[in-house]
């Protein structure tokens, strides 16, 4: 099911803060984007602090402060992540294939769920709508 393109996402962390998510590509394709993130943050704090492995390929020569600071920049998944040791769960909360639809639900439901990782609000979207959604629930997650 995660193979699918097109979906709006909810990512959760085992501390309950969560964050909504939208992307034309399979949700098992974004979650290993955000996971990329977070281990690109991970590994160069171990870098910073003398932890890492050796590893083999060419030795790193960017400062670890500037990937940490890039990959926080990027990921408001990966920042999370910076301060929270917790685990991270994603799942689908509708598959929508058309790029603007797909963005207006996710902007509906990061107004109506409380997350504490997203950046933003998502696309603009008129308040007239807010009555209508609390009336109906359907931007309610079951969990």
């Amino acid at each position: 099911m995660q193979e699918r393109p097109g979906a709006v996402y909810h990512i959760t962390c085992s501390c309950n803060a969560s964050y909504i998510g939208e992307t034309g590509n399979s949700l098992l394709d974004r979650s290993k984007e955000h996971q990329a993130g977070v281990t690109r943050y991970e590994n160069a704090l171990d870098r910073l602090n003398g932890t890492q492995q050796r590893r083999r390929g060419r030795p790193q020569t960017k400062d670890p402060r500037k990937i940490m600071d890039d990959a926080i920049k990027a990921s408001s998944v990966a920042e999370h992540s910076s301060q929270c040791s917790g685990d991270l769960q994603a799942r689908t909360i509708c598959r929508e294939s058309r790029f603007r639809v797909r963005k207006i639900k996710e902007a509906f439901f990061i107004r109506h769920i409380t997350c504490q990782m997203n950046r933003d609000k998502g696309v603009e979207i008129s308040e007239l709508w807010t009555d209508l959604i609390n009336e109906t629930g359907c931007c309610h997650l079951n969990t």
